[in-house]
């Protein structure tokens, strides 16, 4: 089967760039006009439009943890933590290839961190669409899902954090050529995706295990133990990927005497490592937010479930990681997490391969939840993290 992109295709993935990316940072836009807590008093017929809101477009989607971003790209790591209201925050918890590069970027272009962090943010997605359709092709999908595949990643439940000047965009970005290259057997360039991937964010690094059972499922495991050039070549893909990693605790070593720093200053935040079933029970006791995270994890479960019933093992493991690690610490961001994975879009994809009815309803369903979200984070509503 023919593995290329049509001009038809590109023609689509164009569209659908261009129509999700319109169309969110409208709704972003208005969302912040008229329901944000500075200018909800404001009548926007009076004062007009454009004057009604007083920030700039791009301070309105830098919520959260872009102001860590931020202070990465343009200070550098923190000496000691002095962060967040209490006082024992540091930017210690972030990886430091987006901010990096946000910071050289927008340097080198002369428009500063934070629309550097806008434009990696949309070039990586706007790289993302082509690289899910090729996946999905890869994988022996028709060309009408793949097709449909491209639009529901582009009108994403999450899609505000491929728009926010945010990690997410160009780690699935890496996910999905990693992947990639991994279904074509190059494991030069999954190497080289699995070092990005690691040096983006803390579990990028998880990225081998799924390697090595889709190195597995081609070889078998009699080829990888025998060390032929095979074998060698996915051994060698297996120890370049965790580098990212092993450099980045080489710096915290000597920057603040703490290899692991990235990880025991989560108690900040207030994770703390315990049993994840209990944090995801405890989540339906409490109610609220923690009841629409217990959710989600539900479904989430239940997707990566059916990934393993199709038998996409390494695509499955992956997710299972990718959910389970941060909830060993607490619910918050697996939302987040799990929309943001190619995984979890292939799973939803192979759900509707033989229901075309099904399609357009999930469309419309997940671009009026990508709406509601983006509302939702421009106003700085903390669930949606």
């Amino acid at each position: 089967m023919p593995l290329h992109i049509g001009r038809r295709d590109w023609l689509l993935m164009l569209l659908a760039f261009v129509l999700s990316r319109v169309l969110f940072y409208a709704i972003g836009y208005f969302g912040a006009m008229h329901y944000n807590v500075e200018t909800d008093l404001v009548d926007p017929i009076q004062q007009g439009l454009l004057d009604s809101v007083e920030v700039e477009i791009p301070q309105i989607f830098c919520q959260f943890d872009c102001s860590w971003f931020l202070g990465i790209g343009d200070v550098g790591y923190d000496p000691y933590p002095f962060g967040m209201t209490t006082g024992h925050g540091s930017n210690w918890a972030f990886f430091p290839l987006f901010p990096m590069l946000g910071h050289a970027l927008g340097a080198l272009l002369g428009i500063g961190t934070l629309k550097a962090f806008y434009l990696i943010a949309n070039l990586s997605f706007m790289t993302a669409l082509p690289l899910f359709f090729l996946c999905l092709r890869q994988l022996g999908l028709s060309l009408e899902l793949s097709r449909f595949g491209v639009l529901l990643l582009a009108f994403s439940p999450y899609s505000v954090y491929f728009i926010a000047p945010y990690t997410e965009a160009p780690f699935l970005a890496m996910m999905l050529a990693l992947f990639l290259f991994g279904y074509r057997h190059q494991w030069l360039g999954v190497a080289i995706a699995g070092i990005l991937m690691a040096a983006t964010r803390n579990l990028g690094v998880m990225v081998v295990f799924p390697v090595l059972v889709l190195a597995v499922q081609e070889y078998g495991w009699r080829e990888l133990l025998r060390f032929g050039d095979r074998g060698l070549r996915v051994l060698l893909t297996l120890w370049c990927i965790p580098l990212a990693l092993f450099s980045f605790m080489l710096y915290m070593h000597f920057h603040v005497g703490d290899a692991f720093a990235f990880k025991h200053i989560q108690l900040a935040w207030g994770r703390i490592l315990d049993n994840p079933f209990e944090y995801w029970w405890d989540g339906f006791e409490t109610g609220g937010r923690k009841y629409y995270l217990s959710v989600v994890i539900l479904l989430g479960w239940l997707l990566n479930g059916y990934l393993f019933w199709q038998k996409r093992y390494g695509e499955a493991l992956f997710m299972l990681i990718c959910i389970f690690v941060p909830l060993m610490t607490s619910t918050n961001a697996i939302p987040r997490y799990l929309f943001a994975l190619y995984p979890t879009m292939l799973a939803l994809v192979l759900l509707v391969r033989n229901k075309p009815l099904l399609r357009p309803l999930m469309l419309a369903c997940s671009a009026m939840l990508a709406g509601y979200f983006v509302v939702a984070w421009v106003n700085a509503k903390f669930f949606v993290t």
